[in-house]
């Protein structure tokens, strides 16, 4: 497991899309977000794709999305990162928690766990076998409170976030462990993603708490809409953005990340724009 150090990190950011689709002009506002602020900071900007979940996926999604960041000038520092390389590091980490009674394996249903995803009947004490059972983990309950960037002091709930599936029954690790385990190995020191995700980074802090690793600084911006005032989504329809159109789509996303800016004229190039954007980009430390 990791080791906490209170020594100063160089700035690491990162994208990290999963392929369940094209790259939509919700993911371009994100990933142009963490690019920026990435860059404003002479830092690293990293690429990763979240392909852990293959029933979810769309094939050929991933090359489509690094085709299209990097038609829009978003190029990753490093090789680009494949989540699906990675499963025998989450399956050590998993029989690390089990060797040290940190993780129990769990029989309910989705319908028999409460609100927050949590097992209430005390699956931990029945020595349960991994077959056909999620694997939870039972996390910290204290000093998850923390400081988004953009939204100030964020307090965890008074209802713990005390345990959490880390490996499904279907043989998959959830989200929640990878996405921690990855941004520690990667040594990633800030996320900048959409604010959807505001209320899950209790429980990846709890994690972190529980690897002795330090959480990285958070910053999660206001998500692109449709008219309804919907996520744009794959699920909810969203259209795939055009490589052809990268000037045009750019000049959207700045507009969605920041309306209040006075964007150069609507005939400047790929360059002019993301040159404006990172003169322009700020966020509180």
């Amino acid at each position: 497991m990791a080791t906490a150090s209170n020594a100063p990190r160089p700035y690491c950011g990162r994208f990290a899309p999963s392929p369940s689709g094209p790259l939509h002009l919700g993911s371009l506002a994100t990933a142009l977000g963490s690019y920026f602020d990435a860059k404003t900071h002479a830092g690293l900007w990293l690429l990763r794709i979240e392909d852990i979940d293959p029933p979810r996926e769309q094939v050929g999604a991933s090359e489509l999305i690094l085709t299209a960041l990097a038609a829009h000038g978003l190029i990753s520092s490093e090789p680009t990162v494949w989540q699906h390389q990675h499963t025998e590091h989450y399956q050590s980490i998993c029989n690390s928690f089990l060797a040290l009674k940190l993780a129990f394996y769990c029989e309910c249903s989705r319908q028999q766990q409460d609100h927050r995803g949590r097992c209430v009947n005390d699956c931990q004490s029945r020595a349960l076998s991994p077959n056909g059972h999620n694997l939870r983990v039972q996390l910290p309950t204290t000093d998850l409170d923390f400081t988004d960037r953009i939204h100030g002091p964020i307090t965890a709930p008074i209802e713990s976030f005390d345990n959490a599936i880390i490996w499904r029954k279907n043989g998959l690790p959830s989200y929640l462990l990878a996405v921690v385990a990855d941004d520690i190995a990667a040594g990633i020191t800030h996320v900048v993603r959409g604010e959807d995700l505001l209320h899950d980074t209790h429980r990846q802090i709890a994690l972190y708490r529980l690897l002795n690793a330090a959480p990285p600084r958070y910053a999660h911006l206001p998500l692109v809409t449709h008219a309804d005032g919907h996520k744009l989504s794959k699920q909810t329809g969203a259209a795939p953005i055009d490589p052809t159109c990268a000037s045009m789509n750019i000049r959207q996303a700045l507009s969605w990340l920041r309306p209040d800016w006075d964007l150069p004229e609507p005939d400047a190039s790929l360059d002019e724009l993301l040159a404006f954007g990172l003169e322009h980009w700020s966020l509180p430390e």
